[in-house]
């Protein structure tokens, strides 16, 4: 069991790890929101497991996404693959 402010400030953690890791302009808005719900950097680093783990899984997601669209053949490719069969 955890409390909001433990629950918020590792979603917004993580949310602010993701965003910048996919090249979004962060800011301070995460600040600003862990801030809101009484998080603080002790906070963070007691929880820094869960969101190094839960950014990690996401961001993976993301990556494996991203090849899987960019070894798929485009529809260009299929039809042309298809009128050779």
């Amino acid at each position: 069991m955890t409390t909001a402010t433990v629950r918020e400030t590792e979603a917004e953690a993580v949310a602010f790890i993701v965003g910048q890791a996919i090249g979004l302009e962060m800011g301070r808005a995460s600040s600003d929101y862990i801030q809101m719900y009484a998080g603080n950097a002790a906070l963070l680093a007691e929880s820094l497991e869960v969101i190094q783990r839960t950014s990690a899984v996401i961001l993976d997601a993301i990556t494996e996404e991203s090849a899987t669209k960019r070894n798929a053949p485009s529809s260009e490719a299929h039809d042309a693959i298809a009128e050779v069969a």
